[in-house]
Order: structure tokens, then sequence, then C-alpha cells
């Protein structure tokens, strides 16, 4: 989720928006006043916000269609559900949701320390990366003990709070299981550079499809860049399908063996949810546990 700051919230209204446009800066949302836009499309919009004591907050808001049919309206209901449902240190916070008139909208806290992703370029120390590991699991491991599938874990969905990484957006997270909530073959889910090879087939919500982005994740923090190359969506999918798992550079080569279960192609031979890469972390480095707050 983008970050802002400086003087965000702007007074007043302007015109009427467009049907199905996101509601405008200055209006009042939830007992939130809506201020500077920082991301989203269509129908939907994230913008950086106060509550009555001045408090910042991100809003995050979808307009119903009245034509069309309402599929988006149904996954933000979900989206909100499952925030609501996984409260962890390691999780966004949520703040409250609700619906005013046409508008959809929940409160989440605002984090301006900036995403994963600032933090990767040209790589990152070995124990560092281990951490950073480490901290995603564990935000992981608290949707996937409730059975909630996340589907799109990258570095610009891990949050920065006081350094610690903080799992964010659940836009296209789904029940384990879920078969309706399959894409179908042919149809992606997530994010091609970090989706699983059964996501690229269309299977029902797995968590070891977030595990396969774990590795993805961890092989970009040791080496600065994701394992596959490809330079576009389709040579990426098919990378993830059936190209072998990268060799790790010598002085890296200890972490090998954990790359390898991550990025395994078939779902059985990976760990089976976040709470098993945690375990599988304290197999291959011992030393390095340090129990829930250590990170």
């Amino acid at each position: 989720m983008p970050t802002d700051a400086g003087n965000d919230i702007l007074p007043g209204a302007g015109a009427l928006a467009p049907p199905h446009s996101p509601p405008p800066a200055g209006r009042i949302i939830g007992g939130y006043c809506l201020g500077r836009r920082l991301g989203g499309r269509g129908a939907a919009a994230v913008h950086l916000a106060q509550d009555r004591r001045g408090h910042r907050v991100v809003i995050k808001t979808v307009r119903r269609a009245s034509t069309g049919g309402d599929a988006q309206w149904r996954r933000f209901a979900a989206e909100c559900a499952f925030l609501e449902a996984v409260r962890d240190p390691q999780v966004v916070r949520g703040y409250g949701h609700g619906v005013v008139g046409d508008v959809a909208w929940l409160a989440m806290e605002y984090l301006p320390g900036g995403t994963l992703r600032e933090h990767l370029r040209g790589g990152v120390a070995a124990q560092h990366a281990l951490s950073l590991l480490r901290q995603a699991a564990r935000g992981l491991a608290a949707a996937h003990r409730r059975g909630i599938v996340h589907r799109d874990l990258k570095p610009e969905n891990l949050l920065l709070r006081e350094g610690h990484l903080v799992l964010t957006d659940f836009g296209v997270a789904a029940r384990a299981g879920d078969a309706q909530a399959s894409a179908g073959a042919g149809r992606l889910v997530g994010t091609a550079r970090y989706v699983a090879p059964e996501q690229v087939q269309g299977e029902a919500p797995d968590p070891r499809a977030d595990v396969y982005s774990l590795g993805v994740l961890f092989h970009e923090m040791l080496c600065g860049e994701p394992p596959f190359p490809g330079r576009t969506a389709v040579e990426l999918l098919a990378q993830h399908l059936v190209a072998p798992v990268p060799r790790l550079p010598a002085p890296l080569a200890a972490w090998q063996d954990l790359s390898d279960r991550l990025l395994a192609k078939q779902p059985q031979e990976r760990p089976a949810h976040a709470d098993a890469v945690l375990q599988e972390i304290q197999r291959v480095a011992p030393g390095s546990w340090g129990g829930a707050g250590a990170d």
C-alpha cells in the first residue's frame, strides 16, 4: 500500500462525483475525513484520512456498481471479514468497516515506514534475510491458522512498523480449499512474479501457495533479485511451472535446502503452512531462533 506524509487532509468537497467513482477528498466516511488519495483503480480507492482526534489512518473504499453485478463489493466484504479475523502483531491493524450509502469502507492503521520493496535493492545480509523471512511467515501463519490464504504475498504487501514487517492487503485472500475462489485455468490471482505453480493452473486456494511466495521473497532478499527473471507475465508463469530452482551463490549455499523446500514445484513437497516454515527456519538455523518477539 502506498504511503505518504505531509499536509494531506483537504477541507471541503467539490462537485458531485461521477457514478461509481471513488468518494472525493474531504468527505466524511465512517467518522473519518478523507484526505489525499494514495492509490486504487476503478470503483476502489485508498485514501489517507484522519479520525476525529486528528490521528492518521488509511481508508479503503469501494463504491457499489448499480449495474454489472457486485463481485468487487463481495470481495471487499470478504477482505474486511478476513482482516477482522486475523488479529496479530505482524498483520496490519484494522479499525473498523461499514457501509455509507453506496460506499463500503475499511479503516486501517497508517504505516509511513514504507514497504519491504525499498529494502531489497541489492539484497540483504543472510541473517537479516532470515529474520525478515521469519517475520513474514509469522504474519502469514496468523492467517493460515484461521484457514485464510493470502494469495498475493509480495514486497509491496509487507509494510514496516518500527522496523518489523507487517502483512497487509487481503484483497484477493480466500478460504483454503474454496473451489469457488479459484480463478480457473488461464486466469491469474496474485502477482505473476510471486505466484505458485498451482495458482497459475487455477487450483483451489492452499496455504502452500503462500509458502511458495515466501520462497520467492527469500531468494530475492538473499540475492537482490527474484529467482526467475522473466520479463513478461507469460515468461514468468512458465518459469514457475517448469524452471528448476536456481542455485544460490557459494557464500549462501547453507540456505539452499530451505530455498528448495519453499520453491518446490509440487505443493506436497513444501511445508504445509507458514507455521511449518517457522519450524523449517528453526531446523536450519537453530542458533538464530529467539521466539515470538525476538525479531
